[in-house]
């Protein structure tokens, strides 16, 4: 006995099918060596004797013994439903449920029928031998006393030139199988005959009125129709399982591939010869919508072959179709495809291991994890990933409007994404948004459409997003438009100034010549409610009324809106460049446009329309909890209610023109600040009783106001505080908060105020609950003080406790929002 069979025998009283193991170890198993124990390995692999899978060690196993369900594609998937109910319709005592599988034509009704009766088999409910009789209800549309006397036999004399008894199909299914395709085109009187079959198991020939013959048959039927509108009530009352097989166009993405393929190898296997298929090809077949579905699919497929084969038939490899220009995957009948084997499950899994939230700053700061997790799972000749891979090359051209550089890298690891995700469905809630990413997520919809992918995939949307976050990163964070009249203009000039400036500057609007100024400034505005425009807007356009623009525009954009006419490139690229340097919204306004040409229209201010700003020290999640209370009153008169970070606001404080705030009624905020010609309303001073709302009684009535005033005293409570947490258990919480706030006070040798505390309280809860939704301050500090190094030190230890409790990080610019908090009482 030589060494390889010696080790086939070992291996098959060691390891059970599917378990698997590597070359270390068989070292432990038998006397080999590591380096000889795997080329044994791989050679048992090669004579099909070893599955494998190329992990870091590679792992080797005894194929499982298949059945009959088990080389159908999309078992695993968009089948899978299907399949367990015929499973279970089989498997119920005594004798089964009939079935009737319904679908398109070519959608694989027959094949399925055959694979419940295989099924049967193996599970011993039918003997192995058992028939499995196929009738057409179709050839015999026009004759149902035919179709009657083939199906249920006849005797002598039923008819004319009924010479003897004949039995039928009934007699031959007896004990096994009888499938009935395109059943619709039974007769009433054949339908309830049959119905009597399955409710009795007997039946009587045609022209036999008081013989009974007994059966017992399995029934499976098929149709294209709908069953409700072609088939008796009292039949489909005996057909408790019914089942709707998907179209080509509806099955996952990697069964398609897998389709094309098989129906390829077989061809392969047919001519004998390796089949060199043009990757243009396959792209082809994967979009194709053929009315006839799989079945014109496979036929295509074949006929393509045989075209190829004809013109080539003395060839070693056969070029489907035959060109020098054209990229090419092999195939060959001995060919041993490795296809993703990534269940939805162990997804899941994996997933939830590496993310705590889908949040595009939680996805974004695991995402290498998550891709050193998932890359074992797809195989470099996984032919899904290949073709996506393929297809993101080949097309990488339509990607440079974005101004940024892909590197094969980037490539690879996006088409790892998209074959792993792309027919995968997330249970865990994804939060993304998409106006604070709107950049990477036009990428990622772009991305997705040149690789033939549902663009509203939300989960590859945020997986995408994140990684070229992640890796490609895009300064200009100020949006700009560039919209011209022509079918290309705007993208060509667009597309250029990216390319040049090496940034995604500009997104562009093409619009056709004869387009009025009304349908431009829709579409705008219809981009303006999808992007954050607190930065300010600059629009660069060909032609039109900047003032008619400007004036149904600029009461949408929250920032500052600058609108240039007469766009050139040399306009394009010295706007492009300041952006991707991020210079202020006052550097474009100060701009020398006498060299371009150019009239301009400029807006500047916090909001276009009359405002109240709410900032907080404690965040954005205080923030809204009052801007919430306030909306609960209707005002007199329109306003608009913003929410602003503490920061934003000091830096507009420093930055303060004339015209910054000229629409703000006054500032509410929970800390002192005082800007020159504007109300500012301190919170804490509302709270104590020490200020009112006073300034604001010309749009609330002073009912409403002494509303408000109650429910904010009330919000800046314990109890009113804990009202607002969503998920959080405030009683929990509070304690562990509460120690965090003892721990400070015992560091810093003070006791804080009432109001500080509530303060804190409201900051640390909502902080707690904004990172573990993944919705946190992670900006960089820019020279921080002594003081405030000493206490990003101290907070280490004194929240470690939350932060091991919740599994959290803690970013130095949410500490450095705890410490303007309590500053104020451990000054010198």
């Amino acid at each position: 006995m030589s060494t390889l069979q010696e080790l086939e025998q070992r291996l098959e009283s060691n390891y059970r099918p599917g378990k698997k193991f590597t070359a270390q170890h068989i070292m432990q198993l038998t006397h080999l060596s590591r380096s000889m124990a795997s080329s044994y390995l791989n050679q048992l692999y090669k004579k099909g004797f070893l599955e494998k899978a190329n992990t870091r060690p590679t792992q080797f196993w005894l194929p499982v013994k298949e059945e009959a369900f088990s080389d159908v594609i999309g078992a695993d998937a968009s089948l899978a439903p299907i399949i367990e109910q015929c499973k279970a319709a089989v498997n119920y005592p005594p004798d089964g449920l009939p079935v009737i599988i319904r679908g398109n034509s070519g959608v694989g009704k027959s094949m399925l029928a055959k694979k419940v009766y295989q099924y049967a088999i193996t599970q011993h409910v039918i003997n192995e031998n058992a028939p499995f009789i196929t009738l057409n209800c179709a050839d015999y549309a026009n004759n149902p006393e035919l179709l009657s006397s083939v199906l249920f036999g006849y005797v002598k004399g039923a008819f004319t030139g009924a010479n003897s008894n004949k039995t039928g199909l009934l007699d031959a299914a007896n004990g096994g199988y009888l499938f009935l395709d395109e059943v619709h085109n039974l007769s009433q009187e054949n339908q309830e005959k049959l119905f009597l079959l399955i409710d009795q198991k007997k039946f009587h020939r045609l022209g036999e009125d008081d013989q009974w013959h007994q059966a017992s048959i399995r029934i499976i039927l098929a149709t294209t129709e709908d069953t409700k509108t072609t088939l008796l009530a009292t039949f489909r009352r005996r057909i408790p399982l019914e089942v709707v097989l998907p179209d080509f166009q509806a099955r996952t993405h990697r069964e398609k591939v897998q389709l094309i393929w098989r129906f390829f190898q077989n061809e392969a296997k047919h001519l004998q010869s390796t089949l060199a298929v043009s990757t243009r090809l396959l792209e082809e077949l994967l979009q194709s919508d053929l009315e006839g579905n799989v079945g014109a699919l496979q036929n295509k497929i074949k006929v393509s072959c045989a075209q190829a084969y004809s013109q080539q038939k003395l060839a070693k490899k056969v070029f489907v179709p035959e060109t020098n220009l054209e990229h090419y995957e092999l195939i060959s009948s001995k060919q041993v495809i490795h296809w993703q084997t990534l269940s939805q499950n162990k997804l899941t899994e994996i997933i939830q291991q590496n993310f705590a939230t889908l949040t595009i700053t939680d996805v974004s700061r695991h995402l290498r994890r998550f891709l050193i997790a998932i890359k074992p799972y797809c195989s470099n000749d996984d032919m899904g990933y290949q073709l996506i891979l393929h297809n993101l090359t080949t097309k990488l051209g339509k990607l440079s409007f974005f101004g940024l550089q892909f590197l094969p890298q980037h490539l690879s690891d996006i088409a790892l994404l998209i074959n792993l995700l792309g027919d995968y469905h997330s249970s865990m809630t994804i939060n993304i948004n998409f106006k604070n990413t709107y950049k990477y997520l036009q990428i990622a919809q772009k991305i997705l459409q040149l690789t033939h992918q549902n663009k509203n995939n939300s989960l590859l949307l945020l997986m995408i997003s994140a990684y070229l976050k992640l890796n490609l990163t895009i300064s200009s964070e100020r949006n700009a438009l560039i919209i011209m009249h022509g079918r290309h203009s705007a993208t060509s000039l667009a597309s250029e100034a990216n390319q040049l400036i090496g940034d995604y500057a500009f997104t562009s609007f093409d619009m056709p010549i004869n387009v009025k100024t009304k349908e431009i400034v829709d579409k705008v505005n219809e981009y303006v409610e999808q992007v954050n425009t607190k930065a300010g807007l600059i629009l660069l356009v060909d032609m039109g009324s900047l003032e008619k623009m400007y004036t149904e525009i600029k009461s949408n954009v929250h920032g500052d809106l600058l609108i240039l006419n007469n766009v050139s490139t040399a306009l394009a690229l010295q706007i492009g460049f300041a952006l991707k340097q991020n210079q202020p919204m006052k550097y474009f306004t100060q701009m020398d446009y006498t060299p371009f040409n150019v009239q301009s229209q400029y807006f500047e201010g916090i909001a276009q329309t009359q405002n109240i700003i709410i900032s907080c020290m404690s965040g954005q999640g205080v923030a809204e909890k009052i801007k919430d209370i306030l909306e609960d009153f209707l005002p007199q008169s329109s306003v608009e209610i913003l929410t602003l970070d503490y920061d934003e606001l000091q830096k507009l404080k420093q930055q303060h023109t004339q015209t910054t705030f000229k629409n703000t009624f006054c500032i509410i905020a929970t800390s002192q600040i005082d800007i020159a010609g504007v109300e500012c309303i301190n919170i804490e001073k509302v709270v104590n009783g020490t200020q009112n709302l006073d300034c604001l009684h010309n749009l609330y009535t002073e009912e409403q106001l002494k509303q408000f005033t109650n429910k904010l005293i009330k919000l800046f409570t314990i109890e009113g505080a804990s009202q607002r947490l969503q998920f959080l258990n405030p009683d929990k919480v509070i304690n562990e908060i509460a120690d965090i706030i003892t721990a400070l006070e015992q560091q810093y040798h003070v006791v804080f105020k009432n109001f500080i505390q509530v303060n804190l309280y409201l900051h640390l809860s909502s902080m707690i609950e904004r990172l573990l939704t993944g919705d946190v301050a992670d900006d960089p500090i820019s020279n921080p003080s002594p003081k405030l190094k000493q206490f990003l030190h101290n907070s280490e230890a004194i929240f470690s406790p939350i932060k091991e409790k919740y599994n959290i990080t803690i970013p130095l610019r949410e500490y450095e929002y705890i410490y303007q908090i309590i500053e104020s009482q451990f000054k010198d």
